[in-house]
């Protein structure tokens, strides 16, 4: 789907991600996930540690998704957050 760059296959021989390829469904529930939590985070009349779980949880998926369109899975969710800052997925 996209070129591995040196630091995702480094944290591969690490044992901090697993190589599995993503399905184009796999991702685009991911971004749609996102999106949706996203838009509801933006709901004033939620409380705002309910906006805060939507939006933590859209940011979660947004990344995920781009660490799957990449091939690659992680346990460590914030392996997961990081990633995108440490190399332009």
């Amino acid at each position: 789907m996209a070129e591995i760059s040196k630091e995702l296959v480094n944290l591969e021989h690490l044992g901090k991600l697993a190589p599995e390829p993503g399905t184009r469904g796999e991702i685009a529930g991911l971004l749609t996930s996102g999106a949706e939590r996203l838009a509801d985070a933006r709901n004033a009349g939620l409380a705002l540690s309910s906006r805060f779980d939507l939006a933590y949880n859209a940011a979660h998926a947004f990344s995920l998704a781009a660490l799957r369109w990449h091939g690659y899975r992680s346990e460590n969710c914030y392996l997961v957050f990081q990633l995108p800052a440490v190399h332009s997925l």
